[in-house]
C-alpha cells in the first residue's frame, strides 16, 4: 500500500509536468468529462457487487449447480445487450444525460431489490432482478460512454477511450472488494464455507451480509446517477442561457 502510494504520486507528478503526457490530466479540469469518468467508475463498482454476490446466494441458499448458477446470471448481461443499443441511438437524438441518470437510478433499484431476497425465493425471483440492473446499466452504458468521448477534442479521443477502459477495470476491483468486505466483515465464515453446509443460524447472517452488501451497491450505484446528473458544462450551459437575451 504504501509502495502504491508513493508511485502512485510521482505518477501524478510526471504526468503533470510532461510536455508529452501519457495520462494528460488536463482532460479532468473538463466538467463533463471527469464526473462522466466517475459515473463510469462507479458504475462498475456496483455491478461487480452483482458478479461476485450474486453467485454466492445462488450456491448457498438456493443450492443451484453452477450451470443453473451461469444461466441464471445470463439475464443481466442479455438485458443490457439488448437495450444498450437503442439507449445509444435514442441518446444521441435527445441527449445523454437523462439515459445515464434514468438507467443507473434502474439499476440501483434494482441492486435495492436484489438486497430483499431471502431464502424462501426462486430462481425468477433472481432473474427479472437482474434483468431491472441490466436494463438500468444498459441505458446507462452508451450514452455516459459517448458523454465522455464527445467532451473530449477529437486529439484525445485514445487518452479518453484508455481512461474508460481504466474506470472499468478499476470498477470491477473495487466492487468485489467492497462488495468481499461488506459480505465477510457481516459473516466471515462464508470465506470457507461449502455448499449446503450453513445452520439456521449462519444462514439467516450470510443474508444479512449480503443484504448489505447489496445495499452498498445500490448506494454506489445511486452515486452515480448524481455525478452523470453533474456531467454537464456549465460554461456552454451558461453560453445558451445568455444566447436569447443577448440576441434580444
Amino acid at each position: 500500500m504504501g509502495t502504491a502510494v508513493v508511485f502512485g504520486a510521482l505518477f501524478f507528478w510526471i504526468e503533470r509536468t510532461s510536455k508529452q503526457p501519457m495520462l494528460n490530466l488536463a482532460l479532468f479540469s473538463n466538467r463533463r468529462f471527469r464526473f462522466a469518468s466517475i459515473s463510469t467508475l462507479l458504475s462498475f463498482v456496483a455491478l461487480y457487487a452483482i458478479v461476485f454476490l450474486a453467485p454466492f446466494y445462488l450456491l448457498f441458499v438456493l443450492h443451484f449447480s453452477i450451470l443453473k448458477v451461469g444461466l441464471a446470471l445470463i439475464a443481466s448481461p442479455l438485458a443490457t445487450m439488448f437495450v444498450a443499443p437503442v439507449s445509444g441511438a435514442m441518446s444521441d437524438r435527445f441527449g445523454t444525460r437523462v439515459f445515464a441518470v434514468v438507467g443507473m437510478c434502474i439499476a440501483a433499484a434494482g441492486l435495492y431489490l436484489m438486497s430483499g431476497l431471502n431464502a424462501s425465493d426462486n430462481a425468477w425471483d433472481v432473474v427479472w432482478r437482474l434483468v431491472v440492473i441490466g436494463i438500468g446499466l444498459g441505458m446507462f452504458q452508451s450514452p455516459n460512454n459517448s458523454e465522455i468521448m464527445g467532451s473530449v477534442p477529437p486529439w484525445h479521443l485514445g487518452i479518453a477511450s484508455g481512461i474508460i477502459a481504466a474506470m472499468r477495470n478499476v470498477g470491477m476491483v473495487l466492487g468485489i472488494a467492497i462488495a468481499g468486505a461488506v459480505l465477510y466483515n457481516l459473516a466471515p465464515f462464508a470465506a470457507t464455507a461449502e455448499p449446503g453446509s450453513f445452520s439456521p443460524s449462519e444462514m439467516q447472517e450470510f443474508l444479512r451480509g449480503l443484504h448489505w452488501a447489496f445495499i452498498s451497491g445500490a448506494a454506489l450505484a445511486a452515486t452515480a446517477a448524481l455525478t452523470s446528473l453533474l456531467a454537464i458544462d456549465r460554461k456552454k450551459q451558461g453560453a445558451k442561457a445568455e444566447g436569447p437575451s443577448s440576441s434580444n
